[in-house]
């Protein structure tokens, strides 16, 4: 049986270093995303469900790209809360996101044009079949609160979560 292990997490605007990826709070989350992934796939999970957005979906999205290039059975999905979601991103985000989209197995709109609760679904969607889910957001923000509403779905169904706050990232 393929394991899958759902990733979402909260819009950068949540992070404390915000878009600045050349911070080290930044490096810190990335670095531990790879940590999970790498454990995950040393317990034999080949399957990762991606609620793709501009900050966690797209990091672990070019994670899980750089280790397909060594790992053929290494399959992800990238759920995107909307078609038209990078319109008005910057030119090197809409790349970045566009080159993670192209790389991965399958994508998948959660909705064709914006409406309420898009994100939402592309949440529900990335954790509806995984066993894992690791969610990145601050349980205390309001404006995670989607992200805590797929945490409490993901515990109704018994998945194992593993949560990151980013105010809790601390450097070595």
């Amino acid at each position: 049986m393929t394991k899958t292990c759902a990733i979402i997490g909260c819009s950068p605007m949540c992070f404390p270093w915000g878009f600045d990826e050349e911070d080290e709070g930044c490096a810190a989350l990335k670095l531990i995303l790879i940590n999970q992934i790498t454990r995950l796939r040393g317990e034999g999970c080949t399957r990762f469900a991606v609620s793709m957005d501009c900050g966690v979906g797209l990091y672990a999205a070019e994670i899980l790209q750089g280790l397909k290039g060594s790992e053929e059975e290494l399959e992800t999905i990238c759920y995107v809360p909307y078609e038209e979601q990078a319109t008005k991103w910057t030119p090197e985000l809409r790349d970045r996101y566009f080159n993670a989209l192209a790389a991965c197995t399958e994508v998948i709109n959660a909705a064709y044009e914006k409406t309420v609760g898009c994100e939402f679904k592309a949440h529900l969607s990335a954790l509806n079949e995984a066993d894992t889910v690791i969610v990145v957001y601050d349980p205390d923000d309001p404006r995670c609160e989607r992200e805590a509403a797929a945490v409490a779905v993901a515990k109704m169904l018994d998945r194992q979560v593993f949560t990151v706050d980013p105010k809790a990232i601390h450097l070595f």
